[in-house]
């Protein structure tokens, strides 16, 4: 199973962390360098890289050629407060580009009104739901 390292980290000029992970099995090292645009962006990055990593090496090992793929699907196994900070995090960043498009201010009649009225249910949302710990994953 491959493991993501912080390697290094630079803020480049215009104020953008660009940061280098090593990701390594214990035998072997890949790295990559990239700009995440926040904190669960990084966390997801990286954990999808390992993940990729690790089952690439082992499809490879696998005896998989000309067999039937059967996937099983994943338990998630996270706790009911963690399920609840990733809807409230998913919740804040379409919001975020609900307020992007009705800034565009093309939008008009009966669009605009639907437009308005799921930022409106997405603030409800958020300020019932928010909880001081969330602040400081965004």
């Amino acid at each position: 199973m491959y493991i993501a390292t912080l390697t290094s980290k630079r803020e480049l000029e215009d104020g953008r962390l660009e940061v280098t992970v090593s990701y390594s099995d214990g035998v072997d090292t890949q790295t990559e360098t990239f700009i995440p645009q926040d904190k669960q962006g990084y966390f997801h990055r990286t954990q999808q890289v390992a993940e990729s990593l690790t089952t690439a090496k082992l499809l490879k090992t696998e005896d998989n050629v000309e067999k039937e793929i059967v996937a099983t699907p994943v338990a998630d196994t996270r706790t009911a407060a963690e399920k609840a900070q990733a809807l409230w995090l998913e919740t804040y960043y379409r919001l975020e580009q609900l307020e992007k498009l009705n800034e565009k201010a093309f939008l008009t009649g009966a669009r605009l009104t639907l437009l308005n009225k799921k930022i409106a249910d997405a603030k409800t949302f958020l300020d019932a739901n928010i909880k001081v710990e969330y602040l400081d994953v965004i």
